[in-house]
């Protein structure tokens, strides 16, 4: 008889200890709402890509407005003397705004994760144009001449992306998506412009 109830109690033990043990691993509204502000509403964060291929600097602003949506500026400024050598045109400083849509799942921490944005980029550059000059050069034969010329355009756009952070505030960041500019008139630059790249940031 005393075996018996020395093996309940040893039963009730194990069951109450492994109710102790059980941890919650999904995370509430309010668990992410401390890692969000832990972690703070600010983000700086630099294109990896900008930097290699032109070079160009790119940095952006982001405010983390709540776990669920952000707004930005991001301003791009080329440091190379002269544009690409696979086009003849290329901005040479931009401005654009942004607002953003944050739709992360219960591993994130807010303002991480699957995102949507709207933006609208707001660029200056030059770009080569050629005229047909009728007058005769010193062959005598009429010619094309070749003129750099300056250009303003406004594009408004959308990209979608990920973004991943961790517990330091350090961040990762992959975006595309597509604009139009507006005020394009002639058939040397195009139409349709391309955003995203790959960030690297810090928020505090």
């Amino acid at each position: 008889m005393k075996n018996i109830i020395l093996l309940i109690l040893l039963f009730s033990i194990s069951i109450n200890s492994q109710k102790v043990q059980q941890v919650e691993v999904v995370k509430n509204d309010n668990q992410i709402s401390d890692l969000f502000e832990e972690l703070g509403q600010n983000e700086i964060k630099l294109d990896l890509i900008d930097i290699l291929s032109l070079p160009a600097f790119d940095i952006t602003y982001e405010r983390i407005k709540d776990p669920y949506s952000s707004f930005g500026l991001s301003l791009f400024l080329n440091l190379g003397d002269n544009d690409s050598a696979s086009r003849n045109w290329a901005d040479k400083f931009s401005l654009a705004p942004f607002y953003r849509f944050y739709f992360f799942n219960k591993r994130d921490y807010g303002g991480a994760g699957f995102f949507a944005e709207v933006f609208t980029k707001f660029s200056t550059g030059k770009h080569d144009v050629e005229y047909f000059n009728p007058n005769q050069d010193s062959s005598g034969m009429s010619y094309w001449e070749t003129v750099e010329e300056n250009f303003f355009d406004i594009a408004p756009g959308a990209a979608i992306g990920q973004k991943w952070i961790n517990k330091k505030g350090w961040t990762f960041e992959i975006s595309g998506g597509v604009g139009r500019f507006l005020l394009n008139k002639d058939e040397i630059r195009p139409e349709f412009l391309l955003r995203g790249g790959f960030s690297i940031g810090k928020r505090f």
